[in-house]
């Protein structure tokens, strides 16, 4: 009994992989990335009023609620959490621009900073939603095509 060594053409391309299960994992990275910078930002943003209270995200509900679907993301960064970034977001601008039409009494500039920097975290999770929509698409598509 001979054993034969394998015969290669080596002439011969090797089949062409797709890039859509790179674009897929770029997408899933954009998403964490940008809601990683949004938990940052808005876990940073702290402003001490005149009187000595001290305002924070977890004063407001939409930014608590914003916060915990972050977090959601980024433990489960598939076709659900586009959905739910998506009302995170709309939940925490809405805010936002709800508590920019109060007149306050005191602290004006120290409010008006605190909000202002709250649309860091609105916008990078706004990227995130795209991002995540992007990669919930192509992995249908993706899926679809092996089928």
């Amino acid at each position: 009994m001979e054993f034969e060594m394998p015969q290669y053409n080596f002439n011969e391309k090797p089949p062409s992989s797709s890039k859509l299960p790179l674009i897929i994992l770029v997408a899933r990275l954009i998403t964490i990335v940008c809601i990683v910078v949004s938990i940052i930002v808005l876990r940073s943003n702290k402003v001490t009023l005149d009187n000595g209270v001290k305002l924070e995200y977890d004063y407001y509900n939409s930014y608590r609620y914003m916060f915990a679907i972050m977090v959601a993301g980024i433990i489960y960064n598939t076709l659900i959490t586009f959905g739910i970034i998506a009302t995170a977001a709309g939940a925490s601008l809405g805010a936002t621009l709800d508590l920019q039409k109060v007149v306050y009494t005191e602290n004006n500039s120290k409010i008006d900073d605190f909000l202002g920097l709250m649309y860091i975290p609105n916008a990078f999770l706004v990227a995130a939603f795209v991002s995540s929509g992007i990669s919930s698409v192509l992995s249908s598509l993706s899926l679809h095509k092996s089928e």
